[in-house]
């Protein structure tokens, strides 16, 4: 669950980045996200140990783009979430970015340790969290953690598991434009239908400030799954591989610029 606000506060931007292919200065995500936050912001880049090439490519763009300073902490196991450097770089950014190859990676260096509680009450004082690739999945409080091939979406294709907190009304795929990524949603929905679902294009951002208002930042189109209204599912009676039926759902694509209201779940 996210920490609780204080009266007097206003919760930080939540940025989920679909995965780097033009490379992380090519599309003007990080520059927007500089502009937002302030005059020469203090960064903390949190990476999987798997994935420090992109953590290069962020530090280099970040100090580019107007970052004042730019601080790695990279997770080699889980002791690494525990450690006073990595809790202090974090007490004093304004912004953190999560980077992972995998969610699961992630996860279960982050889960349960005095970093994740720290990342979440920070994000509730005001401090930015943004994940890119696979580290916009762990963000929520429910994370995709991995599927099966195939568009239609199938009980045992989709595997969820605990995720880093900052929101539990979204649940995100961050999986590219592929043909899949619908059934991705759909088979998680239709397991937790309480949930938004997101779907990330590569290079594109969903920028989630204060007030619960997505905007769409970059060069592809973010698909909002909305199943406030779902209606008869076969999920509870399906068998292991079998094809889920989910009726009523909402569909939207949004491009740059556009924006949606998370709260009252409607475009805007």
């Amino acid at each position: 669950m996210p920490a609780r606000l204080s009266p007097d506060q206003s919760r930080g931007y939540l940025v989920p980045l679909g995965a780097s292919v033009r490379g992380a200065g090519q599309t003007g995500i990080f520059k927007r996200l500089i502009a937002i936050l302030g005059r020469r912001p203090r960064v903390a880049i949190i990476a999987a140990s798997a994935d420090e090439a992109l953590a290069d490519d962020l530090d280099a763009r970040l100090t580019a783009d107007g970052a004042g300073h730019v601080q790695r902490i990279v997770l080699a196991q889980r002791t690494d979430s525990e450690a006073q450097t990595a809790l202090a770089a974090v007490e004093h950014a304004d912004l953190v970015v999560l980077c992972a190859d995998q969610p699961l990676r992630l996860s279960t260096l982050l889960g349960g340790t005095a970093l994740a509680r720290l990342l979440r009450r920070r994000n509730a004082d005001g401090m930015a969290v943004a994940g890119i690739g696979a580290g916009a999945s762990v963000l929520p409080e429910h994370m995709l953690a991995g599927s099966a091939q195939g568009a239609s979406p199938r009980m045992g294709n989709v595997s969820l598991a605990p995720g880093l907190g900052l929101s539990n009304r979204l649940l995100i795929d961050q999986g590219g434009a592929g043909a899949d990524r619908l059934g991705r949603l759909l088979g998680a929905l239709a397991l937790n239908p309480f949930v938004l679902g997101i779907g990330l294009d590569a290079d594109t951002a969903a920028f989630i400030g204060p007030d619960n208002v997505l905007e769409v930042v970059g060069v592809g189109s973010v698909t909002v799954v909305d199943p406030t209204d779902v209606g008869h599912s076969n999920a509870a009676d399906a068998g292991p591989s079998d094809p889920i039926s989910i009726t009523n759902l909402r569909v939207h694509v949004l491009v740059h610029g556009s924006r949606y209201d998370l709260d009252f779940r409607r475009p805007l």
